[in-house]
C-alpha cells in the first residue's frame, strides 16, 4: 500500500497510516478505540540510531530545541537545493541525497512524481526524541492499556483495577510526554520562524488537512481533554516542496514534441 492511496481513502484506510507527525498522533488518539494493535513506528530508531546529521539532542536546558533547530534548518536547506539536484539523477536516490540511513529513509521521506511536478514531504517530527518517546510510549503502554480498561467509565459498573491503573498511571504519564512534546515543538518552531528555508517549505498545512478527518466526529471516550487538543492548535515541523518534474522524465513527452513539431509551420511549409 502506498502513501498515496491511503491518502485517497476514508478513516479505516487512514487509521492503518504510520504516525510520522504531531496531527497523526493526535489523530490516533481521537480514535484510540477504532483502532488495531499499533507497532510503534519510531522504535526502529532505538535499534539503528538515526545518521550523525540528523541526532537531535535529547538534554536538560533546552539542547533538545537548540539542537532541533540546527537539524530542522540543515533539512530545509535541502529541500531548497533539491528542484535542482532532483534532474541530476537518473533514478533519485533518498538516502543519499538527504544522508540517510537506508531503513530510515522510507519513514522520513515521501517522492511522489506525479505527472509534470515532483512532492517531496520530510516528516521532521520524527527526529525529535520527545516525539518518539511518546509516539513509543503511546503505541507501546497507553494503546494495550486503554483497551483493557475499556471505557467509557461513565459508571461505577465500569470501574476495574484496569481502569483504576489506566486512569492513576498511564494516562498521567502519556499527558506529561504529550505535554513535552508540544512544548518542545512549539519553542521550536518559534525559533525557526526567523529561517526563511523553513518558511518557504513548512508543510504544516497540508499535514494537519490529511488528518482533519479524525476530527469531524466525536472523540474516543475516557481521555483527558488535555490529550484532545483542537486541530487547529497542533504543531508540526513537517516540511514539504513541490518542483516541475524534469522533462526528460515526464511521461509522454516523446508523444508530445512530436505532435508538436509535426504541427509547426515550418513542417507544414507554405
Amino acid at each position: 500500500m502506498t502513501v498515496a492511496f491511503e491518502r485517497r481513502n476514508g478513516a479505516l484506510t487512514n487509521s492503518m497510516t504510520a504516525v510520522r507527525s504531531v496531527p497523526a498522533l493526535a489523530a490516533r488518539m481521537r480514535r484510540i478505540d477504532r483502532c488495531v494493535l499499533p507497532a510503534s513506528y519510531t522504535e526502529i530508531f532505538n535499534s539503528r540510531s538515526l545518521s550523525p546529521a540528523y541526532l537531535v539532542q535529547n538534554r536538560t536546558g533546552g539542547r533538545e530545541v537548540q539542537t532541533a533547530v540546527t537539524t530542522i534548518s540543515q533539512v530545509a536547506d535541502k529541500l531548497r537545493r533539491l528542484a535542482r539536484a532532483y534532474g541530476e539523477w537518473k533514478e533519485f536516490d533518498i538516502p543519499a541525497f538527504f544522508d540517510l540511513w537506508p531503513e530510515h529513509a522510507p519513514r522520513l521521506v515521501d517522492v511522489e512524481e506525479r505527472v509534470t511536478t515532483v512532492n517531496v514531504t520530510f516528516f521532521a517530527d520524527l527526529l525529535l526524541p520527545s516525539f518518539q518517546r511518546a509516539e513509543q510510549y503511546w503505541a507501546q503502554e497507553f494503546f494495550p492499556a486503554y483497551q483493557t480498561a475499556r471505557p467509557p467509565f461513565n459508571s461505577s459498573a465500569d470501574s476495574s483495577s484496569f481502569t483504576a491503573h489506566f486512569i492513576e498511571f498511564e494516562q498521567p504519564k502519556m499527558r506529561a510526554y504529550w505535554e513535552k512534546l508540544l512544548s518542545v515543538m512549539v519553542e521550536t518552531r518559534r525559533v525557526l520562524w526567523n529561517d526563511i528555508d523553513f518558511l518557504a517549505a513548512t508543510a504544516g498545512g497540508e499535514e494537519k488537512a490529511y488528518w482533519q478527518w479524525a476530527w469531524r466526529g466525536p472523540a474516543s471516550p475516557g481521555l483527558d481533554d488535555r490529550l484532545l487538543p483542537p486541530l487547529q492548535q497542533l504543531p508540526t515541523l513537517t516540511l514539504g516542496v513541490e518542483f516541475p518534474l524534469p522533462a526528460s522524465r515526464q511521461p509522454g513527452r516523446v508523444r508530445r514534441l512530436r505532435r508538436t513539431w509535426e504541427s509547426s509551420p515550418r513542417r507544414r511549409g507554405p
